[in-house]
């Protein structure tokens, strides 16, 4: 067998096998993405009844402040719990949104972009936690008088309450300032990406740390 022919025969099996391995990874590619978009279906599904349920507090809250309306510290307790619904509840409106725009059609990239910042959705439940602990008082308030008709603030002395509220008003600034450094955009600073280490499961981690890579690589 000449040269030439040895040549031509190995040509033809590099094709071969280049082509083998193409189709296998357009076929991988295309499980994973099947895989993507029924999972992405069953958030979609998941995140509409966060809507309806945040709704539906929404509107139970808003009741209750209408009918407490002249009683000035139910209402703002209302108001106060009302505000944190209202953030959720723009919060999962906007996860539907992000989800309809997810085209499994574009590049990976962009499709994977995407379904990162849907699985950092968690961050925003704790940040509201974080957000609600110098208000907390509010849901205790709320709570105690629709399910047991007793008005705790009533039984409070009323400088104790004064300074109780001036502290926590204090405290809500540094902490705003805190939880605004939590994101995905400061993970190159140490102590955020400790903090968050610590606060966040280990799937919101990740999809953080590549939407971190994904900003590097656009700049």
């Amino acid at each position: 067998m000449e040269a030439k022919e040895l040549k031509e025969i190995l040509a033809a099996y590099d094709a071969k096998l280049d082509n083998k391995l193409s189709l296998n990874i357009a076929s991988l590619k295309s499980i994973n993405l099947d895989k993507s978009e029924n999972k992405m279906q069953a958030m979609l599904k998941y995140r509409i009844v966060e809507i309806v349920a945040f709704s539906l507090l929404a509107l139970f809250i808003g009741n209750y402040i209408a009918i407490n309306w002249s009683q000035t510290h139910l209402a703002i307790s209302g108001v106060i719990v009302g505000l944190f619904t209202l953030i959720a509840l723009s919060g999962s409106i906007g996860q539907v949104v992000l989800l309809q725009q997810i085209d499994f059609s574009k590049p990976i990239v962009d499709i994977r972009k995407k379904i990162e910042l849907v699985n950092t959705h968690g961050l925003l439940f704790l940040k509201l936690i974080f957000l609600s602990t110098p208000v907390w008082w509010s849901y205790v308030v709320v709570g105690s008088d629709y399910l047991f008709s007793v008005d705790l603030y009533a039984r409070m002395d009323a400088d104790f309450v004064l300074k109780y509220l001036a502290v926590n008003f204090l405290l809500l600034i540094p902490l705003v300032w805190f939880l605004n450094k939590l994101t995905y955009k400061n993970l190159h600073v140490k102590w955020v990406r400790k903090t968050m280490g610590l606060v966040t499961g280990s799937k919101t981690m990740k999809a953080l740390a590549f939407l971190h890579d994904i900003e590097e690589f656009e700049k």
